[in-house]
């Protein structure tokens, strides 16, 4: 459109508009007015021109979107329709203003007129319905995607290596660019030091302000302002825009106006990271460049992202102290057993010349008495360090296991054998109900021959003279199924779910070890891929169940003969679980 715009002619029809109708020059200020329009605006039309319209004492809602209109048309030079409330002869109402670029093509910055009609009340009640649905739907398409960049980053960070230093770094990039142009990540350190983490910018050829920064400071207890009010505190600071009387405050703390200043902040939040009470550090969010301005929105999701990022960092940090707290203790067992065998095998050794060389000799029982005291407390004690190591290594997941084939049948025999001397001391029938195949396991054979003499050792300590200790293998699925079965009192219902618990024992145990054998034993399977129970009726006895993965089966093997003699019965048809 390019009608003129000066002229006498010209401001005679203009002022004849029956509605508002205001002429903008290229900078938003008014040229001309209609005489509706001077009158809305409750001014003559001779005092407003000249004035910007934002001096016009618009609503701030009409301004903002006039503007952003202007500017619109301006740029793109079409006719552009705002709804907003305009002033008139009944107050303010909603008007359809309609904003027209005028001049020739090429005008760099041509004159806008505008003209304002008032809504019928339909046309009002149509336009809120429609602006309040619009505005909840932002509001709903904001919400999501503060939803969907929280579940991101939380995923992030938990699936992130248990490394705090580089989880400070994630964090840091997290934020750039969806909550900060910048965001600085700092650590209180040991003392009273807070280091800085992490950097992340949303312009990286800006990166090299941050390094004229402090990397440590000392942590004060009298600043106003700033990263080190919020760790005294643990308060979160937003300042949705930084003037000169808040740089002038934080003076007497140099470090954060010079930080404010070399980042051009216009707008910043500081949250603290906390976790189990504690506060770790704190994240700094800045706008810049992109002239966003925090408010409680914005604060609310950022404190959201710190609490789920202090969880990571804190499961990090005890991840870590848990790893060197167990390399530790390692390297302590490996030490102390290491340092206590020798000594202990002196102790045994000279035990066994003095139940040598007393034999037949006067007083000789009575010495021969104490050696083998000594001995057995020293057995106990070597069966303890190696308990010891055992959990040790089953904790830290670094139990080595030589694995071969092996028969059921021998291994529940070899374990059997072993018991034998202790149970027919204690007056106890041993039973086995092996298979006649080659059941053939893919096991480290002395870790489960060290499952079943704890199994076995458990049940002749535990089964009163007369009873019956038995087992069983038979194949279940894939696995070899074993059972070690006894006829002693029973395990309690409460106590039941504890019994592979470490360091746990019976109450009314007659005899107290380290409380680690089952533990163990758990492990011990459970490294081989299978799983061990327990079931027990009190007063009638317990039955403990591990499985083994199956080698492969092969044709019938003999018998061993062992298994045929001694009390043992092999195979027991009637033997029922």
């Amino acid at each position: 459109m390019s009608a003129p715009t000066t002229g006498l002619a010209y401001e005679a029809v203009f002022a004849a508009i029956p509605d508002p109708a205001y002429l903008l020059d290229g900078t938003g200020r008014l040229v001309s007015c209609s005489a509706a329009g001077a009158r809305a605006l409750g001014r003559e039309a001779g005092a407003l021109a000249g004035r910007h319209w934002s001096e016009l004492g618009l609503p701030q809602e009409a301004l903002a979107a006039l503007e952003s209109a202007r500017v619109r048309v301006v740029t793109l030079r079409e006719t552009t329709t705002v709804e907003a409330p305009w002033p008139g002869a009944q107050g303010l109402r909603r008007h359809a203003l309609v904003l027209t670029p005028l001049g020739p093509e090429t005008d760099a910055s041509p004159s806008v007129l505008v003209t304002a009609r008032a809504l019928t009340e339909a046309e009002a009640i149509y336009s809120r319905a429609l602006e309040l649905e619009q505005a909840a739907r932002a509001e709903v398409e904001t919400a999501e995607r503060r939803r969907s960049f929280l579940y991101q980053a939380m995923t992030t960070l938990f699936t992130h290596p248990p490394d705090p230093q580089g989880m400070y770094t994630l964090l840091a990039h997290l934020a750039v660019p969806d909550l900060a142009d910048w965001c600085l990540v700092d650590a209180l350190e040991q003392g009273p030091w807070v280091g800085r983490a992490a950097v992340a910018c949303l312009d990286p050829t800006q990166q090299e302000r941050a390094r004229g920064l402090p990397m440590r400071t000392e942590v004060r207890d009298d600043a106003p302002v700033g990263l080190l009010r919020v760790l005294r505190t643990g308060e979160p600071e937003l300042v949705p825009a930084v003037t000169e009387s808040l740089l002038r405050a934080a003076a007497a703390e140099p470090a954060h106006p010079a930080m404010l200043e070399a980042l051009q902040a216009r707008s910043y939040m500081i949250i603290p990271l906390r976790a189990r009470g504690h506060t770790l550090g704190a994240v700094t969010f800045v706008s810049s460049g992109s002239g966003r301005r925090y408010g409680p929105d914005d604060l609310a999701l950022a404190e959201d992202l710190c609490l789920r990022a202090s969880l990571a960092i804190d499961n990090a940090r005890l991840v870590g102290e848990s790893r060197r707290a167990a390399r530790a203790r390692e390297d302590l067992l490996a030490v102390v057993s290491h340092d206590l065998k020798n000594p202990l095998g002196v102790v045994q050794l000279g035990a066994a010349l003095l139940l040598r060389g007393t034999a037949g000799k006067p007083g000789g029982e009575a010495v021969a008495k104490q050696a083998t005291r000594i001995n057995d407390a020293a057995e106990r004690m070597s069966r303890l360090i190696s308990d010891l190591l055992d959990w040790g290594r089953l904790e830290a997941g670094h139990l080595p296991l030589e694995l071969g084939e092996h028969t059921a049948v021998a291994l529940a025999t070899e374990a059997l054998e072993a018991i034998r001397p202790l149970a027919e001391a204690k007056g106890l029938h041993l039973e086995a109900d092996l298979p006649t195949e080659g059941l053939r396991v893919r096991c480290d054979r002395s870790r489960v021959l060290q499952v079943m003499g704890n199994l076995l050792g458990n049940a002749v300590k535990f089964t009163p003279p007369g009873g019956t200790l038995a087992v069983k293998a038979v194949m279940r699925g894939g696995e070899v199924s074993f059972d070690v079965r006894d006829t002693g009192n029973g395990i309690t219902p409460d106590a039941l779910p504890h019994i592979f618990d470490r360091y746990w024992q019976a109450r009314d145990a007659a005899a107290r070890g380290t409380g680690l054998g089952l533990a163990i034993a758990k492990g011990l399977v459970e490294a081989h891929g299978g799983s061990i129970r327990a079931e027990s009726i009190l007063g009638t006895g317990s039955v403990f169940t591990f499985t083994l993965p199956v080698a492969h089966i092969g044709m019938p093997v003999p018998a061993p003969q062992a298994a045929a003699s001694g009390g043992m019965t092999r195979p027991r048809d009637t033997y029922e679980h």
